[in-house]
């Protein structure tokens, strides 16, 4: 069931409900306050028929015409009884108004009782030594005609009122989900072929409006996404399938004719060379792969991070002797990381490489400060530098500057470096202008 029917149902019942208690409320306290005000005329009515037949040589002729023009008017189907205890009529009465009201009402000295549709008072008093018991009845016809016509209107303002009211919590509800289902219907039109659609925003400010700006939001990440797949596609295809055609090229070369020594020779070396291109490729893909997949199960250690630069500096020293690194030595009082040292070598290695290579290995300057509660390790070349156009994108896996695709790279070193550098709660800044240089600037919590 959909939530607008759902809801229109929901609000139909219980409107439907409070519809239904608040009649029968106004009903119940409109019968109560006929009653109540039909007991005060009978009062009244009780105390006039005492005074008439029981007082009537006590007052003035002006009194009594008062009394009896008051008495005149009578309620509706009225009857009055005066009844004498020491009377032999008694036995008609107690036959009359039955055992157990005859009990009630000459035992108590004020009662109010209902007898079939009319309504009843008694009232009790002695005179020169006599019981007289006095008792009233009506039928309060205007008041019942009133509360029949009470509910009568109730009755029929529910039975018009409940199923307007349904049809227009259907018909709101119907309007109000009106644009929520337009975006669902645009939304199951949106595949990868066309993520560059996105749904209308009506009004920022509900939540209909929000949903859409979510759901757009998420359609800005999934298009980034397939194009950094796209892309990562397209060039892990060039930097694999260039190695490989090098190889085959140049092994069909070597076999078309026989050829010496030193040709085999160097034939071979342009094969390793290649091939060597491959191999790196494939293990920082690896590598990429495996730190992306197992993130947050490796383990942690203090890491000195300025004797960890020299140490990294002297391995590196042997993979390229020509480096003009520099790391001078500084005082800090507190120098210390928490990483896993295998895949912080890798990172920093990376990025103090890619320094060498694209400064065409010009001095490379490496330094450290701390600016609690980070450590920042900052590295300075004057190499080919970064584009603007080409910063958005630098960090994608195979994605290289269009000023670099001459140096001999595979485009993933610093793609690994800012994952590893994430994994470690850090951060990874670059500041590049073209043709001046690159400065990259890594942020680590310092441990306590």
């Amino acid at each position: 069931m959909k939530i607008s029917t759902r809801l229109s149902l929901t609000v139909s019942i219980m409107v439907s409900a409070i519809f239904i208690v608040f009649g029968l409320v106004i009903y119940k306290f409109s019968s109560e306050h006929r009653q109540n005000v039909f007991k005060e005329r009978l009062t009244q009515r009780v105390l006039i028929t005492e005074k008439l037949f029981l007082e009537k040589d006590s007052f003035s002729p002006k009194e009594l015409e008062t009394i009896t023009d008051q008495f005149l008017h009578t309620l509706p189907e009225e009857t009055e009884a005066l009844i004498n205890f020491n009377d032999e009529t008694i036995s008609f009465y107690k036959e009359k108004y039955g055992a157990d009201l005859w009990k009630k009402i000459s035992s108590e000295e004020t009662v109010y009782f209902n007898l079939k549709q009319s309504a009843g008072i008694s009232r009790m008093f002695k005179i020169k030594g006599h019981n007289y018991l006095i008792v009233v009845t009506a039928l309060d016809k205007i008041g019942l005609e009133n509360l029949a016509f009470l509910k009568t209107l109730l009755i029929l303002l529910a039975l018009i009122g409940i199923p307007v009211i349904s049809a227009s919590s259907f018909i709101m509800n119907f309007r109000a989900f009106l644009p929520l289902s337009e975006k669902i219907e645009k939304a199951n039109t949106i595949s990868a072929n066309n993520l560059s659609k996105r749904l209308r925003v009506y009004d920022s400010n509900d939540e209909i409006g929000q949903l859409a700006i979510a759901f757009n939001n998420l359609l800005d990440r999934l298009e980034a996404s397939f194009n950094s797949q796209k892309s990562f596609i397209r060039n892990a295809s060039h930097e694999i399938k260039n190695p490989l055609t090098a190889i085959m090229g140049e092994a069909e070369i070597t076999v078309s004719k026989t050829r010496t020594s030193d040709q085999y020779i160097e034939s071979l070396n342009i094969v390793l060379a290649q091939a060597e291109r491959l191999n790196i490729t494939l293990n920082n893909l690896l590598q990429l792969s495996n730190v992306s997949s197992k993130e947050g199960e490796f383990k942690l250690v203090k890491i000195n991070i300025q004797d960890f630069l020299f140490k990294i500096k002297s391995e590196y020293d042997f993979i390229n002797p020509e480096n003009k690194i520099v790391i001078p030595a500084v005082k800090l009082d507190d120098k210390t990381v928490f990483g896993n040292e295998q895949l912080l070598k890798s990172a920093i290695t990376n990025l103090i490489d890619n320094a060498c290579k694209f400064s065409a290995n010009q001095e490379v300057l490496i330094n450290v400060s701390v600016l609690k509660p980070l450590l920042n390790l900052y590295i300075s070349d004057n190499g080919i530098g970064i584009s603007e156009e080409d910063k958005e994108l630098i960090l994608s896996p195979f994605y290289r500057g269009k000023n670099a695709l001459k140096i001999k790279g595979s485009g993933v070193g610093l793609a690994l470096a800012s994952k590893i550098i994430s994994i470690h709660k850090g951060t990874l800044q670059i500041d590049s202008k073209l043709d001046i240089g690159t400065n990259i600037t890594v942020s680590f919590p310092i441990t306590a």
